[in-house]
């Protein structure tokens, strides 16, 4: 088995590649309703960390559980670094990490993985979130609208822009400028009009 294959989630596995690619905006609002996300820990949480030859079984070692507190992307590169290396020349299937100073636990690489994608999706959660609070909040769209707003893909390319792969996510990030609001509202007085 290579690398690749071995440290690959499951595509249907919460947090894989996979999930980020084909969740709806209403998943995303799902997922901070029920509560299911975890908790990303502060940077150095990590104090010691071993790679092991011990496959992990448990579903815990495996996938991110609702809450669970996660080390953050920092924490996980020295490890990332030596991994492949680790697993061709060694044999080694799991790594031990220390959080703080009495948790210790076993991830297979594959949580690693699932690990480091949510740390790099978590602020596009976020911002995602808060898009469809405002829209829900600032009464902008219909409720048939949201509706069809919230059947979006999260990571879609943003509809009617040919030149760009910006994902839908992104607009989120707008809603601290003061002026996209003003030219949304313009431009919805002049489509009134």
């Amino acid at each position: 088995m290579s690398y690749a294959e071995y440290s690959t989630p499951h595509h249907q596995t919460r947090f894989s590649a996979e999930f980020f690619n084909t969740i709806t905006l209403a998943d995303v609002e799902g997922l901070f309703q029920n509560d299911v996300l975890p908790h990303v820990l502060p940077r150095d949480s990590v104090t010691k960390w071993n790679l092991d030859r011990t496959v992990p079984s448990a579903i815990a070692e495996i996938v991110v559980a609702a809450g669970e507190e996660i080390p953050c992307y920092h924490d996980l590169r020295p490890i990332f670094e030596i991994l492949e290396k680790a697993f061709y020349d060694e044999g080694m299937s799991s790594v031990c990490l220390q959080i703080g100073k009495q948790q210790i636990v076993r991830y297979h690489f594959s949580k690693l993985r699932l690990i480091v994608n949510y740390n790099n999706h978590e602020y596009n959660l976020l911002v995602a979130k808060r898009l469809l609070d405002r829209v829900h909040d600032s009464n902008l769209l219909s409720p048939n609208l949201i509706a069809e707003l919230k059947l979006n893909r999260f990571a879609e390319p943003l509809a009617g822009f040919k030149v760009t792969e910006t994902p839908l996510y992104t607009l989120g990030s707008l809603l601290d400028e003061r002026w996209v609001l003003e030219d949304v509202l313009n431009a919805r007085a002049e489509f009134l009009y």
